[in-house]
């Protein structure tokens, strides 16, 4: 991304020596204290994540395409080219749990559909636009909005682009305070916001009619949200049925489906399947409700008096996050992907480097003694 100017109320926020947060360092603050502190106490820069610089230059992209400055075309180019650079650069995706490249092939996958089938919306559109929202006389909000559209009946919808997992029930409450502190500075600047959504990049929602069961007697309109890297895969079972239905027979239907898998695209099957099934962008709507607009203005008031409590001259009262968790069965788990991973501290963060010689240390012992009987 390229960097910003300044912002002249920014600026004169600044001047005034006002406290100026963000969504971002709010849940920094939250999630990992050490990690607020060499951000936003030393202002250390760490080193960037992977999904952190895809995602940026893919919001660049689209940024351009909606202002008009670029086109849907030169989106894989952007991909590929920045795949490739970063491989040389040496900066990876995390592997699973065994070790394999799955999370950086379904990514890949998901992003390279996306890109190749991107087609701008339609309307009128206004792209990153700054917003600060005053939380009281010395202390503010500011972020940048994605995409804002201006419905016709002149209320406006707010979207954030989002290269990320798909949200789980249990964390949208996280995840949702963005919009919702997108939507009360736009309120507070007279707007009135009509809904606000994520759009989720790596999945697509398809509609078409089908048997909902095996077993079913009946078709009725179906619609799944997919990962977009497994589109043909998911709906594999449906189109064989459609096929058969229109007649084509065992050997014919085999090679297509091959085909429509190869390509992940259902643009080699026959033009009757292809009307059948109506894929769409994926855009999640949040509830926007007062109860909720409370509870992000709380949590980022929290967050702040927790930052401005701290002495920045005292690294000790800023402690890292816990690297166990609590599992589902009541149990003590490791949790320590997005410090080896994600942060960017990961290659300096004393804290985990301690941990992790610990946990090696540990398991060399355990080796040790299993070896002994």
């Amino acid at each position: 991304m390229a960097k910003r100017e300044v912002d002249p109320r920014l600026k004169k926020l600044f001047d005034e020596k006002k406290q100026v947060y963000s969504i971002s360092k709010a849940n920094t603050i939250e999630e990992c204290l050490f990690e607020a502190y060499n951000t936003y106490v030393l202002h250390k820069k760490g080193v960037n994540g992977i999904y952190g610089v895809l995602g940026t230059k893919i919001h660049d992209k689209l940024q351009e395409i909606i202002e008009g400055t670029a086109t849907e075309a030169e989106l894989p180019d952007v991909l590929n080219q920045e795949l490739l650079d970063l491989s040389m650069l040496g900066i990876e995706f995390p592997k699973d749990f065994k070790g394999n490249d799955t999370i950086r092939n379904n990514w890949v996958a998901d992003m390279k559909h996306f890109c190749q089938t991107f087609k701008a919306p339609k309307g009128k559109f206004t792209t990153e636009e700054l917003v600060i929202y005053p939380l009281s006389k010395d202390r503010y909000v500011q972020g940048y909005i994605d995409l804002i559209r201006e419905n016709p009946d002149g209320t406006i919808s707010i979207y954030d682009w989002k290269t990320s997992t798909d949200f789980k029930a249990a964390d949208l409450l996280h995840h949702g305070r963005q919009l919702i502190f997108y939507a009360l500075a736009k309120e507070h600047d007279g707007f009135k916001v009509r809904d606000v959504s994520w759009i989720m990049l790596k999945y697509c929602e398809v509609t078409f009619m089908g048997k909902k069961r095996a077993n079913s007697k009946e078709k009725s309109e179906i619609t799944k949200v997919i990962s977009r890297g497994k589109l043909i895969s998911e709906l594999r079972n449906h189109i064989e049925y459609d096929l058969t239905e229109l007649g084509y027979d065992e050997l014919d239907i085999e090679f297509m489906i091959k085909t429509a898998l190869d390509n992940n695209s259902f643009d080699s099957l026959p033009e009757e399947i292809q009307k059948k099934y109506t894929v769409k962008p994926y855009v999640r709507k949040y509830d926007l409700t007062d109860e909720l607009k409370a509870e992000a203005v709380n949590y980022l008031n929290d967050m702040a008096d927790k930052f401005e409590a701290l002495d920045p001259d005292d690294e000790s009262q800023w402690p890292p996050r816990s690297f166990v968790r609590i599992n589902g069965k009541g149990n003590e788990s490791e949790d320590t992907f997005f410090c080896n991973n994600l942060c960017n501290f990961r290659n300096t963060c004393i804290h985990i480097k301690r941990f992790n010689e610990q946990r090696m240390l540990t398991k060399h012992e355990k080796d040790e003694d299993a070896n002994l009987f």
